[in-house]
């Protein structure tokens, strides 16, 4: 009774301790409890035996779960960066062929005053419709 009673302790100590830190605090706390296992003079060798084996599930499943949760994270933190910077460059790409298109309109010879004013202003408006159209891609982007 008093051995399962000091491996139970030892369990619930890692999970909550394991829940406030990192990997590589996880796997210092566990070699302390193989270390203690280890020194316990109540136990034989079988049982220590049995408990560092039992041990060694609980430290590989815990770290299979930090991996999970943490990579999960991870990727989605890329995936969104990555969309972000792609519409930042579709905004850039806009704003020089914006600029490309008022250049053209306003060097061609064949158009009066008022019709390049007339395509200066619907070239604005389509510009301004496609970029606000972006920004609110962006920032509907999770994060």
């Amino acid at each position: 009774m008093k051995k399962l009673l000091t491996l139970a302790s030892f369990f619930m100590l890692s999970t909550f301790a394991f829940s406030q830190s990192g990997r590589n605090e996880m796997n210092k706390e566990y070699g302390k409890q193989y270390k203690e296992i280890g020194k316990n003079p109540h136990l034989s060798e079988d049982e220590k035996k049995q408990q560092k084996r039992e041990l060694g599930i609980n430290q590989r499943h815990d770290n299979i779960n930090y991996n999970n949760s943490h990579e999960s994270n991870d990727k989605q933190d890329l995936y969104t960066e990555r969309k972000k910077e792609e519409i930042d460059r579709k905004i850039d790409q806009l704003e020089k062929s914006y600029k490309r298109d008022k250049e053209r309109i306003e060097n061609n010879d064949q158009l009066t005053k008022n019709q390049i004013k007339t395509q200066k202003s619907e070239l604005d408006k389509i510009y301004k419709d496609k970029k606000n159209a972006l920004i609110k891609e962006k920032k509907l982007i999770i994060k």
